[in-house]
C-alpha cells in the first residue's frame, strides 16, 4: 500500500470532529472559548481572527495607530514569508536583521544597531518551536520605545524563562492553520495590556464577520484533514497542486476577517491534547537528535538551555546544499515528507527591496542557512520504523553509501499520482 509521511501535522480524532459538527448547530459564543484560551496561556485578553497572517496584520495596524510617527518593523532575515507580507499589507516598511544560525534567534549586536526612533516594533520568530531570548529582545526594544510582537505561530506549547511562547512582549499571536501546533483554522491574538486590548478590539470591529457558510466550509476542511493526514492517504492530497502543500509564497494580498464560530469551539479539546502531542514530538525529536551525534554531514540546531522547545518539525542543517538536496531525494524515495522549508532568506524574495529600509539588505548567515536547512517530521503519526529509516538515511549520507531501502519507490509513487490525477479529471475534479 502506498504510504507517504506528512512533513508536519496535528492529528485529531473523531471526537473532535463530532464537537465541531455539534457546534454547527449550537449557539456557543466564541468569546467563552477565547477567554478559556487566555486563561490557559495566562494572559488577560484573547481575540480571534481568520488566520495567523490576519492576526499579525491587525496587530501592526493597531500599533501604528498608537505610534503613527513610526513606520519601520524589524524582522529576522530568515522567517516565514507571511511575516513580511503582513508588514507590507499594513502599509509599513521593514528592516532585516541577521540571525544566529545555531538557534535561529536574532544576531543581537546587529539587532541593537538596527533599533532607532523610526522603529514601531520588533517581531520574534520562534521557528519550529524554538523560542527566542524574549527577555533580551524586550530589553533592547524598550531602549528605543518600540513594541515587541511575540510570533508564536509555530511554537504553541514551547516555554522559555518559565513562560509560554506567545505571552512575551506587548502582544503575541498564534496560528491555527494547516500544519501548526493547534490544528484548525484561524489566528489568536493575546495581550496582558488592557490599553492594547481596547485598541485591538477597535481594529477588529472593522473586519468582515465570518458567515455560516464559512463554518460549513471549515468543517469540510477539518474532515478532509483528518482523512488525508493519514500517511496511507496523504500522497493523494500531496498530488493536488491547488492545495499548495509545502508551497511558500510572498503574497501581501491575503484575505482578512473575523474568526469563524466553529474555530474557537474546538479549542478546548485541542488544548487538552496538546501536552500529549508535544511530548510525542519531543520524544521523536530526541531519537533523531541522538542519531545525529557524530554525523559529519548534518548538525542539529541548539536551543538555549532555558528554552523548552515544542519542535513542530525538527530542523537540521546540512554541510552543503548538495548534501541537503541529496538526502531530501532519499527521504522522498522512502515516503518521508522531509522538506527544505522556506525557499530563501527574506532578502532573496524577488522584488522585496522596495519594501525595506536601510542599505544593508543581504544577510549571509540567513542566506546560507536557507540553502542548507531541512526539516524532519516528528509529529504523532511518525512511527518507530520511520524514525529508524530517517536515522539510516542520515547516516548513509555521510559516506554517500547509495540509496537506502524505501517504503515506496519513486516510480510507484509517480505512477499512482498520475493515475489519481487522471481519475480526478475524468470525474471533473480538475
Amino acid at each position: 500500500m502506498l504510504r507517504f509521511l506528512p512533513p508536519a501535522g496535528t492529528p485529531f480524532d473523531s471526537r473532535l470532529l463530532a464537537t465541531a459538527f455539534k457546534s454547527l448547530f449550537t449557539a456557543q459564543k466564541s468569546a467563552c472559548s477565547l477567554a478559556s484560551f487566555a486563561a490557559h496561556v495566562r494572559v488577560r485578553h484573547a481575540f480571534g481572527v481568520s488566520s495567523g497572517r490576519c492576526a499579525l496584520w491587525v496587530l501592526l495596524r493597531t500599533l501604528h495607530e498608537l505610534l503613527p510617527e513610526r513606520s519601520v518593523v524589524v524582522l529576522p532575515a530568515y522567517t516565514c514569508f507571511s511575516v513580511p507580507a503582513s508588514v507590507v499589507r499594513a502599509g509599513l516598511k521593514f528592516r532585516l536583521v541577521e540571525i544566529n544560525s545555531e538557534n535561529l534567534d536574532f544576531d543581537y549586536p546587529q539587532l541593537e544597531r538596527s533599533l532607532g526612533n523610526d522603529v514601531l516594533c520588533v517581531i520574534s520568530s520562534n521557528l519550529f518551536g524554538i523560542v527566542n531570548d524574549m527577555c533580551r529582545l524586550q530589553g533592547l526594544a524598550r531602549t528605543c520605545g518600540a513594541f515587541v510582537i511575540d510570533d508564536a505561530a509555530q511554537s504553541f506549547g514551547a516555554v522559555r524563562h518559565g513562560r509560554m511562547s506567545g505571552t512575551f512582549g506587548d502582544v503575541g499571536f498564534y496560528s491555527l492553520g494547516r500544519g501548526k501546533p493547534l490544528a484548525g483554522e484561524g489566528g489568536i491574538i493575546v495581550t496582558a495590556s488592557d490599553q492594547l486590548a481596547g485598541a485591538i478590539q477597535n481594529e477588529l470591529a472593522r473586519l468582515p464577520v465570518a458567515s455560516r457558510k464559512d463554518d460549513v466550509l471549515l468543517f469540510s476542511r477539518l474532515a478532509a484533514s483528518m482523512l488525508f493526514l493519514n500517511p496511507q492517504l496523504y500522497w493523494i492530497a500531496n498530488s493536488l497542486p491547488f492545495l499548495k502543500l509545502g508551497v511558500t509564497e510572498f503574497a501581501p494580498s491575503f484575505p482578512v476577517g473575523g474568526i469563524t464560530h466553529l474555530a474557537p469551539a474546538i479549542l478546548t479539546p485541542l488544548l487538552q491534547s496538546t501536552p500529549r502531542i508535544n511530548q510525542i514530538r519531543l520524544r521523536n525529536a530526541s531519537f533523531l537528535l541522538q542519531a545525529l551525534k557524530g554525523n559529519s554531514m548534518f548538525r542539529a540546531l541548539r536551543p538555549d538551555p532555558d528554552c523548552q522547545p515544542s519542535y513542530l518539525r525538527l530542523p537540521v542543517v546540512a554541510a552543503s546544499s548538495a548534501v541537503r538536496n541529496h538526502v531530501l531525494r532519499e527521504f522522498h524515495r522512502a515516503g518521508i515528507g522531509a522538506t527544505p522549508f522556506y525557499p530563501s532568506a527574506i532578502c532573496d524574495i524577488e522584488g522585496i527591496q522596495r519594501y525595506t529600509v536601510g542599505t544593508h539588505l543581504h544577510h549571509l548567515s540567513a542566506e546560507n542557512l536557507s540553502q542548507r536547512l531541512l526539516t524532519l517530521p516528528v509529529h504523532p503519526l511518525v512511527q518507530k520504523r520511520d524514525l529508524e529509516l530517517m536515522a539510516e538515511i542520515l547516516d548513509s549520507s555521510q559516506g554517500n553509501k547509495g540509496p537506502c531501502r524505501s517504503l515506496v519507490t519513486v516510480n510507484e509513487l509517480q505512477g499512482a499520482r498520475k493515475a489519481f490525477r487522471t481519475s480526478c479529471r475524468l470525474v471533473g475534479f480538475l
